[in-house]
């Protein structure tokens, strides 16, 4: 399975959310462990910010599961996500659906480990400075605007911009 897509950029569409809920609830039944914190993360979690028309789901597994992680895919796989491994990524699983009607990113990780943290720090970062969610909506729409039409070029010609603003939600 390739990880590169095309990809498009939308404005911030705020039935997503509930598009998140529903999802989150269907993987939270079909995986049947307490043990995993969800959490809404990207574009599409934060109120006005422009970005990929994606669902991503956060799983933050408590080292207990994290040490059977495997046993899971089988059970993401089975709610029709694709299987993409690391994708690039270590300590990360990642699964991605696409259907008509709505995509979904699932990314598995460590609760409290620093996937975890980096992505809600970044996430509530952008939602407590709507500035800085606005430029950062800016240098994705550039990106795109660019030539950066696939998830691996655009991710590329955005990083500059992610990391900064990473580095500001953590202070540094």
């Amino acid at each position: 399975m390739d990880l590169d897509e095309p990809i498009e950029i939308v404005d911030f569409d705020p039935r997503r959310a509930r598009g998140y809920r529903g999802e989150r609830d269907r993987v939270r039944l079909a995986l049947a462990t307490a043990s995993l914190k969800f959490e809404h993360i990207g574009s599409t979690a934060v109120p006005g910010l422009a970005g990929k028309p994606i669902v991503d789901l956060m799983l933050g597994a408590s080292p207990a599961v994290w040490a059977i992680r495997d046993e899971l895919r089988p059970k993401i796989v089975a709610l029709g996500y694709d299987d993409l491994g690391e994708a690039g990524v270590p300590r990360r699983l990642y699964f991605r659906r696409r259907t008509p009607l709505r995509s979904y990113n699932l990314a598995l990780v460590e609760e409290d480990g620093e996937l975890w943290r980096a992505n809600l720090a970044f996430r509530d970062y952008l939602r407590a400075h709507p500035d800085e969610a606005a430029a950062y909506a800016a240098a994705k729409r550039e990106a795109f605007a660019g030539g950066a039409r696939t998830l691996l070029a655009y991710s590329a010609a955005k990083a500059a911009a992610a990391d900064a603003i990473l580095q500001k939600a953590r202070g540094k």
